[in-house]
């Protein structure tokens, strides 16, 4: 209910009359439905302190900004608070912790993940491929974060997979195959092109896009960073793999692939490389706030990170 209060607060800093607020959902942050007196349908973002930045937040809506200016992608408009603010940082009483807030209008229709067709993944190649377009010819603004993704932790995380602390959670085998699976993937980064490091929306997986009426309305840029496409495409298609399993996935990809060249040339890049990385980020995620599950959560991927050694291919059913 301390949030709730919150949330009703921050929304008096905006010329609005509001009628009801609902919590959404609580996941890494809290989302309120918000309805104002006319019926109009918002949505307020409490983010938890400390995961992202005012920085990225403000990035996030510059991005949005620019979108909803120079194309007729259906992104979220950012609204802006009574004194012009895209961010509205906020306090809960005894803390000293910033909860910055964004209202944003609401995206309309049902998540894609229940909806993963060769149609909508086509779909999805061609958002990919226009939100790319315009991250490749958009001029970030001077303020914009100065944060590259070009490593396997790039938002400044510490990385303990390989801490002195965390040594005794693993074999000496998979000691050894992370450190080689990290060198990998940290090469791959580097011999990337960096003429195509771009903004990109670095979280579109089919959970954070809706379908209504035939087209696909994204949400949730918090994560907008300067990053490379193939970066991009590989965190997506990691999260449909993990939702549709090795047998549906092929087909799948190929529709997405079909939608993205049929508007922008596929980047260059090892795509399961970065996959790996991916994984090895929820690692050091595990290893930093879940200890006591890191040994298990290693030892479920080494037939998958056999498989990835072995062939350079990606299945969750290993060998």
């Amino acid at each position: 209910m301390r949030l709730h209060s919150l949330a009703v607060s921050t929304l008096e800093r905006y010329d609005l009359s509001v009628a009801r607020v609902a919590l959404h959902s609580l996941e890494t942050n809290h989302l309120y439905r918000v309805t104002t007196s006319s019926g109009r349908r918002l949505m307020l973002r409490l983010a938890t302190p400390g995961w992202r930045t005012e920085s990225d937040l403000r990035s996030e809506a510059l991005w949005l900004d620019a979108l909803g200016r120079d194309t007729n992608i259906p992104v979220p408009r950012v609204i802006r608070a009574a004194d012009g603010s895209a961010v509205v940082a906020m306090q809960r009483a005894g803390s000293a912790d910033n909860w910055y807030a964004t209202l944003m209008s609401w995206q309309p229709g049902r998540l894609l993940g229940s909806y993963l067709t060769p149609q909508n993944l086509r779909r999805l190649g061609v958002l990919f491929a226009r939100l790319h377009k315009h991250g490749r010819e958009w001029t970030p603004p001077g303020e914009f974060s100065s944060k590259r993704f070009t490593h396997v932790l790039s938002r400044g995380e510490p990385e303990v997979i390989f801490h002195a602390d965390q040594l005794e959670a693993y074999s000496s085998e998979n000691l050894s195959q992370l450190q080689r699976l990290h060198e990998r993937v940290e090469s791959v980064y580097a011999g990337l092109d960096r003429k195509d490091l771009h903004v990109i929306h670095c979280d579109l997986w089919h959970g954070n896009v809706k379908l209504y009426k035939g087209a696909l309305y994204p949400f949730d840029f918090e994560d907008t960073v300067l990053g490379f496409r193939i970066h991009d495409i590989a965190m997506a298609m990691l999260d449909l793999l993990e939702e549709v399993g090795d047998s549906r996935y092929p087909q799948l990809f190929g529709a997405f692939r079909q939608g993205y060249e049929a508007h922008l040339d596929w980047p260059e890049g090892e795509m399961e490389a970065l996959q790996i990385g991916r994984l090895l980020w929820k690692i050091n995620w595990v290893a930093r706030f879940q200890r006591m599950h890191l040994r298990p959560m290693v030892e479920n991927h080494v037939r998958l990170f056999n498989h990835y050694e072995r062939s350079g291919e990606l299945r969750l059913g290993g060998a």
